[in-house]
């Protein structure tokens, strides 16, 4: 099925209502955190339906490769700036670590979509751990799930008193996420050094 309007894809639509989701529970994060879990998970679980939905039904676009990489990056960027507000002993380090997601995933996105790929997911030479990463559906989803997970229970672990169930239950999920969080870190580093790399040899090709 290839709708001829781009705007109304079905993996955009849901795009627009991963946004929509991520938004609504940032705006009640601080009065109901039940309720925000839900939106906000919600929102990621959603990210796997958008690129089924384009390969299923012929709908990939530039516009929803792009779509899909801000839409999770706005999403991640309201937790980073949720834990840099009750961690502000680690502000710094913490905006580090969202330049370092939002840089290199826009180097790799970009170069992507300058080279004319119909997906970020497919890593054509170079860098191995892209590779196992990117080609890799299981690994990919277990990182994204422990780095997001990662995030969300540094807030919950701050924000809930000590003797209350999400409280402990942010704790383990702190512990259990930490190691696959720290992978997924280092791959928004690799995947920005293999995205510039990119676009310069591409420069390189012109000349």
């Amino acid at each position: 099925m290839k709708n001829k309007n781009v705007y109304f894809y079905i993996p955009n639509i849901i795009g627009y209502i991963r946004v929509i989701l991520a938004l609504w529970g940032f705006m009640i994060c601080r009065k109901n955190l039940i309720l925000f879990g839900f939106l906000y998970g919600t929102s990621q679980i959603l990210d796997a339906f958008d690129g089924w939905t384009a390969r299923k039904f012929n709908q990939t676009s530039v516009f929803g490769q792009i779509l899909d990489q801000i839409t999770d990056r706005l999403s991640t960027t309201l937790l980073y700036l949720l834990n840099g507000n009750v961690y502000d002993e680690y502000i710094i380090a913490i905006g580090l670590i969202m330049i370092a997601d939002i840089g290199g995933h826009y180097f790799h996105s970009s170069s992507c979509a300058i080279a004319g790929n119909k997906t970020h997911k497919k890593i054509e030479k170079g860098n191995r751990l892209l590779k196992l990463y990117y080609e890799r559906p299981v690994v990919m989803v277990i990182c994204i799930i422990a780095y997001e997970s990662f995030w969300f229970a540094a807030y919950m672990f701050k924000v809930t008193p000590k003797n209350d169930i999400l409280h402990i239950i942010a704790h383990y999920a702190l512990l259990f996420s930490s190691p696959l969080a720290a992978f997924k870190m280092f791959t928004n580093i690799s995947q920005g050094i293999h995205g510039v790399k990119c676009l310069v040899d591409m420069d390189n090709k012109k000349k």
